[in-house]
């Protein structure tokens, strides 16, 4: 599971990269000075503010997409009380469970969204000595995961949140050494079909091809 990541890119920059990576335009409704009142964390831990991408219309993902700050680990709509008296983990939703479970089902239908990351990290080696895993694009490019976002509201005071969608590894993966689990890391036609919530997602759950994803440091430490 994952419970770190970065970003380091300006919201300038990821304009450029989603342009660029994914053929779609991140619409920037203030120029340069949009979400400047709504910072985000660099290095983002569980409840820290984070950024994530959603279409700017639901019903035509192609028309472009906007960036959101939001709370890492999503705070479901039915949630009775404020937003930080969620104790649930639900910065991960597993792929297998959340077209069903109460916190994520609602989501998976019908606000999917985009987590941009410069890198995910996770830890090998002995308890007490963990060595640190900083794994991006071979290619540098940032990296594009699956999400889910949500809309909390308690007595006048809205949050809004996002998860990263989760599934196993499997042998081959650049993954599989490090962890037994892993985000959904999106090419050009799977962020497409993910943002479509009309469309069949199945297809993505799988790793990405051998060699797209590096680490650093580069090899498992053992335990």
């Amino acid at each position: 599971m994952c419970n770190l990541y970065t970003l380091e890119p300006s919201l300038a920059a990821l304009g450029e990269a989603f342009e660029r990576f994914l053929g779609q335009t991140l619409v920037l409704s203030a120029g340069d000075a949009t979400l400047a009142n709504q910072p985000w964390a660099k290095v983002v831990y569980p409840k820290y503010q984070g950024l994530f991408v959603r279409p700017v219309d639901p019903a035509d993902p192609a028309a472009g997409l906007e960036p959101a700050v939001g709370r890492w680990g999503l705070v479901p709509f039915f949630h009775k009380g404020p937003a930080k008296s969620w104790k649930f983990p639900t910065n991960n939703a597993r792929c297998e469970e959340m077209a069903s479970k109460a916190s994520f089902r609602d989501a998976v239908k019908a606000r999917r969204c985009l987590v941009p990351a410069t890198a995910i990290c996770e830890w090998t080696g002995p308890q007490g000595a963990k060595t640190k895993h900083l794994i991006s694009r071979a290619d540098g490019s940032p990296l594009f995961l699956a999400g889910l976002w949500a809309s909390h509201s308690w007595e006048g005071e809205r949050t809004e949140s996002y998860t990263m969608v989760m599934q196993e590894t499997r042998d081959g993966d650049d993954m599989h050494v490090f962890h037994n689990r892993q985000p959904v890391v999106l090419d050009r036609e799977g962020a497409a079909a993910w943002l479509d919530c009309a469309g069949d997602y199945a297809a993505l759950l799988r790793g990405p091809p051998p060699g797209t994803l590096i680490a650093d440091p580069p090899e498992p430490v053992r335990a």
